[in-house]
Formats: structure tokens, C-alpha cells, sequence
């Protein structure tokens, strides 16, 4: 005798959420030039494969796959749907977010608000399906507060024609990036950092590697900066030329 379904699925109800994932899914393969792109895509498709299996199997594939397996298979491709998108999204946009000014503000903020959007996601869902699973927890927390990180970025600095000013400020200190998690995903060469004051404090700045060779540190620099949408200026331009 079959053991109770652990899961019931109803098409109708998940289909929005289930096209905001395939396009979550696609998304890293506009924004990022990297065969990592192609994780989430592969991942999504094998969720598809295995609820509509779900749906369709009959007895003799519940004897080689009990439900409660198909549940676990179900949970690890969404988890892997979300944290590989997510993080490719954060990594092509981590340059952009060192070129925000007091970025690192922004992103503290946009992290704190998905964060817990992202943990009743999941609570929701757990309640559902009648399941609570701690790493579910932590994939849904992450790829919440990276996609809405992510999101709050580019939203701040996709206004074309916001009012632009210029900053002069000399070069505290320029220090070599010899690349991490972000440039790895995004199979790009990562740019180099200067170290500029601004605010009363030291902002960061990523800036592409042919500017950065030339440059000295205590040089004079000027900036052009635009209103964000948020209020945090997006540098766009580095003594003229375009970032």
C-alpha cells in the first residue's frame, strides 16, 4: 500500500510563482557572460521534470522513488534554482554596488529587508507541504536578500537622466583585487580598487585595470557621479571616461 502523498500539487496555484522562478532562473543569462548562467536554467527545468513526474508517476515509480524522495529531489532543485541565480545576479552586480557611493549601506539595508521576506517564503511553503528543513531555511533567507539586493542596485542606478555632479578627491591608497567568489561566478577579470575619502569616512571605488596601472597613489582624481532613485550616488564616470 502507498504511503499518504508528503505533497499535493496544484498547477493552478503554483504556476505564477513557478513562471517568477523560471524567470528568476534566466535572468543570470542576461546580465552575466559565464557557463554558470546555464546552473539555475538546468536546475529550474529538472524541478519542472520532477512535479510534473510527481503528478503523472504511477506505482511502479514510487517503488524505485518513495514520495518523500521526490519531495527531497523537489526541495534540492528549488534550492539550487535560487541560490545559483542569486548569486550570479549579486556577482554581476557587485562592481556596480563598489561604484555606488556608501554602497555598502545600501546593500546592509536591501539584505536586511529580503532577508526576512525570504525566511516567510519559506515558512509559508514549509507549512504547506507539512515539511520544515533548516537548510531550506538558510537557501530561501540568502537568495531573498541577494535577489532583493540585487534588485535595489540596479533600481538606484537605472535613472538616465537623473542630475549628475562632479567630485574632485584625491587617492588615499589603490590596492590590487585578486579576485574572489563574484569574479569567479562571473568569469570576468576583476577590476582593481582605489580608496577615496568621501562623507567623513573612505569609500571604495572598482575601476577598470588599464585606468588603475596608470594611476599614483595621492593622485587627483575627478568623478561624475548621478543621483541614485534611492538617494545613493552611482559613479558613472572616472576623470572622463566611461566605468
Amino acid at each position: 500500500m502507498l504511503e499518504t502523498p508528503p505533497l499535493k500539487i496544484n498547477f493552478y496555484k503554483i504556476t505564477p510563482w513557478l513562471i517568477l522562478l523560471g524567470a528568476l532562473s534566466l535572468w543570470p543569462c542576461r546580465v552575466v557572460d559565464s557557463s554558470f548562467a546555464l546552473i539555475p536554467v538546468a536546475s529550474f527545468i529538472l524541478l519542472l521534470a520532477l512535479l510534473i513526474t510527481y503528478q503523472k508517476a504511477n506505482e511502479i515509480v514510487f517503488e524505485l522513488l518513495s514520495r518523500l524522495g521526490f519531495l527531497y529531489a523537489i526541495l534540492a532543485s528549488l534550492a539550487v534554482t535560487l541560490l545559483s541565480a542569486s548569486l550570479l545576479l549579486i556577482s554581476a552586480e557587485a562592481v556596480h554596488i563598489d561604484n555606488t557611493l556608501n554602497g555598502i549601506s545600501m546593500l546592509r539595508i536591501s539584505l536586511i529587508l529580503g532577508a526576512p521576506i525570504g525566511v516567510m517564503s519559506w515558512v509559508l511553503l514549509s507549512k504547506r507541504i507539512g515539511y520544515k528543513n533548516i537548510f531550506m531555511l538558510k537557501s530561501f533567507l540568502i537568495s531573498y536578500a541577494l535577489v532583493v539586493a540585487t534588485i535595489t542596485s540596479q533600481i538606484n542606478r537605472g535613472v538616465d537622466d537623473a542630475e549628475q555632479k562632479r567630485l574632485v578627491r584625491g587617492v588615499i591608497e589603490k590596492r590590487e583585487n585578486s579576485g574572489g567568489l563574484t569574479s569567479f561566478l562571473a568569469q570576468q577579470k576583476p577590476a582593481n580598487y582605489i580608496y577615496i575619502p568621501y562623507d567623513e569616512g573612505i569609500e571604495r571605488l572598482a575601476i577598470p585595470t588599464r585606468v588603475w596601472d596608470t594611476m599614483h597613489k595621492s593622485a587627483i582624481i575627478n568623478l561624475t557621479a548621478k543621483a541614485g532613485y534611492f538617494g545613493y550616488d552611482y559613479v558613472v564616470r572616472f576623470n572622463g571616461r566611461t566605468l
